[in-house]
């Protein structure tokens, strides 16, 4: 008995399919799981304990030839309608994606609480007798090499107390934060900072990382994807935007605060079993102006990332942290 998974894109979302995965296999012990997805994120996915094999997008001719006793589409778009075309034979089924209520929520900014992602995920395994029950945490595996690698980087630093990840990156610009308000932010934390993102944002990490007076070390443009999962297992906390990270720190089960922008909570892509805050300006009435984001604010003003100012940042920081070290926070709406 075989399944296979699809999810293609983009990071953060290839990361919540992990749920249906040890769902699945718990209620099928006995059958092979494959993954079909991306190259640039399979290795999220290559060392899954429960996966058989992981498949690169487009499908290969062994992927379209095997009997599968269920494709399960958690991608559900148009790029994956050659391959339901292709799998037409077998059983295959998808997720409700919510999109006519996120344009609702968009164009009119009425806000109606959508069921977490990850739950949408399960519908699409209900066909094969997998229970909501069944969806446990995130999960994201590495060898031990890649944590040794990350771990010398920060010895080299010599710094003592618990670690802030920061992740500087976002695909939007109306999902980021501005960076004079990090400087602004780490310098009063006073702890040391490990910078995240990619090799778009490395340049803007060694300027930011001159300008701090705490210790810092800078992953953007450094770490691959599994060695910045790494940088955030190290850390005490992680703050980064609406983005792929959010759900990386999930998988690392490390506490994580959210910067909203332009996206609400509301669309569902809170993190998933770990303890967390959303940091987000409520009274905006262009809020949320899309259920992705653009290269530049809409408005002109960008108010939803600008009215999160340093101060009021810093205090939900400190709000979050005490109340983890009295054991009461999970959740800080």
């Amino acid at each position: 008995m075989k399944f296979l998974l699809v999810r293609l894109s983009s990071m953060g979302d290839v990361i919540l399919t992990t749920p249906a995965i040890r769902a699945l296999h718990n209620s099928y012990p006995q059958a092979e799981i494959h993954f079909l997805t991306k190259k640039a994120y399979e290795p999220l996915l290559l060392y899954h304990p429960l996966l058989q094999a992981v498949h690169s997008w487009p499908p290969s001719t062994f992927v379209c030839k095997q009997k599968w006793e269920g494709v399960i589409d958690l991608q559900r778009s148009l790029r994956t309608l050659p391959l339901r075309w292709r799998l037409r034979y077998m059983r295959y089924t998808t997720f409700p994606k919510k999109n006519v209520l996120k344009w609702i929520m968009v164009r009119q900014k009425r806000l109606i609480p959508l069921p977490h992602v990850v739950k949408r995920y399960g519908e699409a395994l209900r066909p094969f007798g997998v229970s909501q029950e069944e969806l446990g945490p995130i999960e994201v595996y590495f060898p031990p090499s890649i944590i040794e690698k990350v771990e010398k980087d920060l010895r080299s630093l010599n710094s003592e107390g618990g670690w802030l990840a920061v992740g500087i990156g976002g695909t939007y610009a109306t999902k980021r934060w501005p960076i004079p308000y990090y400087e602004t932010l780490l310098n009063r934390l006073e702890m040391p900072v490990i910078l995240l993102g990619g090799a778009t944002e490395a340049p803007q990490c060694f300027l930011l990382a001159k300008r701090l007076k705490v210790p810092a070390v800078i992953g953007a443009g450094r770490y691959s994807l599994l060695e910045t999962a790494a940088a955030i297992k190290l850390a005490s906390l992680l703050l980064t935007h609406d983005t792929g990270t959010a759900h990386l720190g999930a998988a690392m089960q490390t506490p994580t605060l959210v910067l909203w922008g332009n996206t609400v909570p509301e669309f569902g892509m809170t993190p998933w079993h770990v303890p967390y805050a959303n940091i987000e300006t409520r009274h905006l009435r262009c809020r949320p102006c899309s259920k992705l984001g653009f290269s530049a604010c809409p408005q002109g003003h960008h108010d939803c990332m600008r009215s999160l100012t340093p101060d009021y940042v810093e205090k939900r920081i400190r709000s979050f942290y005490s109340a983890l070290s009295k054991g009461k926070a999970y959740k800080i709406p």
